[in-house]
C-alpha cells in the first residue's frame, strides 16, 4: 500500500513539474509586453475614462483610462499593433501604429469631435451631385466621398481644426479651399465648367521606327462626354471637359483596334497610341500549274508582306512541312487535279491557293470532238506554234535533198 501511495505521488510530481514545464514554454512563446498609455487633448490635458483598443494581426485587447489618463495595456512583443480611442467628447481621425512593440510609453492624442457639411453649386447656382469631396489634415484623408443629388456632402465625426478640403467634378474646374472645422460646419463652393486640348497620335509599332498612320478613328468616351475624329498628319485633335477620365479606341481598316484608359486634368494632353495590321497570311506558290511529280517552291508571308518563318503549311488538309528563314517551303504536286495550299502560323491562317497538278501521260477520250484551230495554237490538236514551225523546216530540208 505505502509503495503504490509512492507511486501515485510521484506519477503526480511528475506531472506538475510537465505541466509547468508546458505553461513556462507556451508563455515563453508568447510573451507580452505592456505598454503605459498616456490619452491627452491638444492642450496635454489628461482624458480619463477614454477606451483604447489596441489590436494586431490576430488579435485585440481593450483598456479604459484612468482620471489621470492612463491605461495599461499588454500586447504581443515586437508586433505591429494600432491603438485606438474612443470618448464620448473626444475623437482621434487615424489609429496610432507601434512598430515592433516593446515595453514602452505611449502619447494618444485626440481632439474634440467635429464635423463640417459641403455644399457645391455651379455658375447658375445648380446644385452638382456626385462631385468628390476630400478633407485632408496632416497629410492624411480624413473624410472623403461624394455630394448627394441636393449637392452636399456631410462628414462623420471627425477632429475638430484646420482642413484642406478640394472638391473635383467631371467637366468643372477643381477648388480648394482651407477651413477651421468644428461642430456643424458649414463649407461652400462653385465649380466653372472647363476644357483642355487633347491630342492623340497614331503609330504603327511594327517597325523598328514606328511609322505614323493616318485615317485613323478616334474615338474619345467618358460618362460626360462622347466625341469620334479622324487623325490627320499621324494625329487627331480635340477639346475636352477638364478633370475626366475616358477611354480612348483606335481604329482603321485592316489594324487591329486599340484601346486605353487615361483621367485628363486641367492641363494640355497628348499622348501616343500604337497598332499594328489585323495578322493575316498569304501563300504565294511559284507556279499554279505543276507536272504531277514535279515540285513547286512556295512562298508564306504576314500582312506586312515579309516572309514566315516556321509556318506550317498543309496540301489538301495534310501537313507537308514548314516554311525556312526565308518564308519558303518545296511542295512535290503528288496528284492530277487542284492541290489546296493553306498555311498557319499559330491561330492565323491563310486563305487557301490553289496549284493544278498536270498528268502528262493524259490523252483525249476516244471519240470526243476536236475544237478547230486558232491562230495561236498548231495545226492540230496539242500542237503549238513551235511544233508547226519545226514541221515547216523539216519539209524545206527534205525538198533540198532531193
Amino acid at each position: 500500500m505505502r509503495n503504490t501511495l509512492r507511486v501515485l505521488i510521484a506519477l503526480s510530481m511528475v506531472g506538475w513539474l510537465l505541466a509547468g514545464a508546458v505553461g513556462g514554454a507556451a508563455a515563453q512563446s508568447e510573451s507580452q509586453v505592456t505598454l503605459t498609455v498616456s490619452v491627452v487633448d491638444q492642450a496635454d490635458a489628461s482624458i480619463g475614462g477614454a477606451t483604447i483598443t489596441a489590436s494586431w494581426e490576430g488579435g485585440e485587447r481593450t483598456a479604459t483610462t484612468a482620471s489621470n489618463g492612463r491605461a495599461f495595456v499588454d500586447v504581443p512583443e515586437d508586433e505591429t499593433v494600432e491603438l485606438d480611442v474612443e470618448h464620448e467628447e473626444y475623437v482621434r481621425n487615424h489609429p496610432l501604429v507601434i512598430e515592433e512593440a516593446t515595453e514602452r510609453d505611449v502619447t494618444l492624442r485626440v481632439s474634440e469631435k467635429g464635423n463640417a457639411t459641403v455644399t457645391v453649386t455651379d455658375a447658375s447656382d445648380q446644385a452638382l451631385q456626385d462631385t468628390r469631396v476630400e478633407f485632408r489634415r496632416d497629410g492624411q484623408t480624413a473624410a472623403e466621398g461624394w455630394t448627394d443629388e441636393d449637392g452636399t456632402f456631410s462628414t462623420d465625426t471627425i477632429e475638430q481644426g484646420e482642413y484642406r478640403i478640394a472638391v473635383v467634378k467631371p467637366g468643372y474646374y477643381r477648388e480648394t479651399s482651407t477651413e477651421d472645422v468644428g461642430v456643424d460646419t458649414p463649407v461652400s463652393f462653385t465649380l466653372e465648367r472647363g476644357s483642355v486640348n487633347f491630342e492623340v497620335s497614331v503609330v504603327d509599332d511594327h517597325f523598328e521606327e514606328p511609322q505614323e498612320l493616318d485615317d485613323v478613328r478616334v474615338s474619345v468616351a467618358a460618362e460626360n462626354f462622347e466625341a469620334s475624329v479622324r487623325s490627320s498628319g499621324g494625329t487627331a485633335s480635340l477639346s475636352v471637359p477638364v478633370n475626366t477620365r475616358y477611354n480612348v479606341t483606335v481604329s482603321k481598316e485592316g489594324y487591329v483596334s486599340s484601346s486605353r484608359s487615361l483621367r485628363v486634368t486641367e492641363g494640355a494632353r497628348e499622348i501616343e497610341m500604337t497598332t499594328q495590321r489585323v495578322p493575316t497570311l498569304t501563300v504565294e506558290p511559284q507556279n499554279t500549274r505543276v507536272v504531277v511529280g514535279e515540285t513547286t517552291r512556295v512562298s508564306v508571308l504576314n500582312a506586312y508582306g515579309e516572309p514566315v518563318e516556321g509556318a506550317t503549311l498543309q496540301r489538301n488538309n495534310e501537313t507537308v512541312g514548314e516554311t525556312d528563314a526565308n518564308g519558303e517551303l518545296v511542295v512535290t504536286v503528288d496528284s492530277a487535279g487542284e492541290q489546296e495550299l493553306v498555311a498557319t502560323n499559330g491561330s492565323v491562317e491563310s486563305a487557301p491557293a490553289i496549284v493544278e497538278g498536270v498528268d502528262p501521260d493524259a490523252t483525249e477520250t476516244p471519240g470526243a470532238a476536236t475544237a478547230t484551230p486558232t491562230a495561236t495554237e498548231g495545226a492540230g490538236p496539242g500542237f503549238g506554234i513551235g511544233v508547226g514551225i519545226a514541221a515547216l523546216l523539216a519539209l524545206g530540208v527534205l525538198f533540198r535533198r532531193r
